[in-house]
């Protein structure tokens, strides 16, 4: 049986929405596993000073790891097997050069079409207008930035807190220090609620908050993988459509 141009692509684009289903609720299961703990420490160059943190106790299941990995090599798939689609359409018996055009920058943009030089040249306007690259499409660039990174470091917890309204503080001197805004340290995966020194007593509340973002990649680090990868699904499907268009309108495929 012949499979009509496309479809595999588009076949890949709706099993990873099943799969980022899968991802959202692994996700959704590991914030609500309350994966961090309230810990008070000496301070370490201030002596009689504690320091208040909210520190990260669990990891990120490699199944939700593995998860986004598959998502992402199967949008960045996608978009291979369509210029491959295409290629073939034209007559190329065995394409060795149909592959997307991704580049770095736009300056990259010409000899990344190298890539993709088995399909009719009539298209590389089309290619060029999906802008690939770094400040051109962010979902494009940022999927292939993540498809060229190592998979165990695409996910990493990032934490939000915010102190409440209601606080007080209480004692001989009333010294304390609190950041402003409250920062995450990614590579001690803990954050720094408040500094409070001798005979100080600081009464608060604390909303804490872990969520799941893209680790330490150009680009995309600390920014929420859902979201984005929901964006570059979004974006692979309507690039898909964009390219059958206009083939059927060249009459490259029926």
């Amino acid at each position: 049986m012949v499979v009509p141009p496309f479809k595999t692509s588009f076949d890949k684009v709706s099993w990873t929405e099943r799969r980022l289903i899968d991802l959202f609720w692994e996700i959704r299961h590991f914030n609500d596993s309350n994966p961090y703990e309230q810990v008070v420490e000496s301070h370490p160059s201030k002596p009689n000073h504690v320091v208040h943190k909210a520190k990260l106790t669990g990891e990120i299941p490699n199944s939700t790891i593995n998860l986004a990995g598959e998502i992402i090599h199967g949008l960045r798939t996608a978009l291979d097997n369509a210029v491959f689609d295409i290629a073939v359409a034209s007559g190329v018996a065995d394409p060795r050069n149909a592959a997307f055009p991704f580049a770095g920058t736009i300056d990259d943009m010409a000899s990344a079409l190298g890539r993709c030089k088995d399909i009719p040249s009539e298209l590389h306007p089309l290619f060029c207008g999906f802008q690939p690259y770094y400040e051109g499409n962010d979902f494009l660039w940022g999927l292939n930035k993540l498809s060229n990174t190592d998979k165990h470091r695409i996910l990493q917890p990032f934490g939000t807190g915010v102190l409440r309204n209601r606080a007080s503080v209480a004692g001989i001197g009333g010294y304390w220090e609190m950041p402003d805004p409250h920062v995450w340290d990614s590579e001690k995966n803990e954050m720094v609620i408040i500094t409070v020194g001798p005979g100080t007593q600081f009464n608060y509340e604390f909303d804490f908050h872990i969520y799941v973002a893209f680790g330490d990649i150009e680009g995309m680090a600390g920014r929420d993988a859902i979201g984005k990868l929901t964006g570059m699904g979004t974006t692979v499907y309507r690039v898909l459509r964009a390219i059958e268009a206009e083939c059927r309108r060249q009459k490259i495929v029926p």
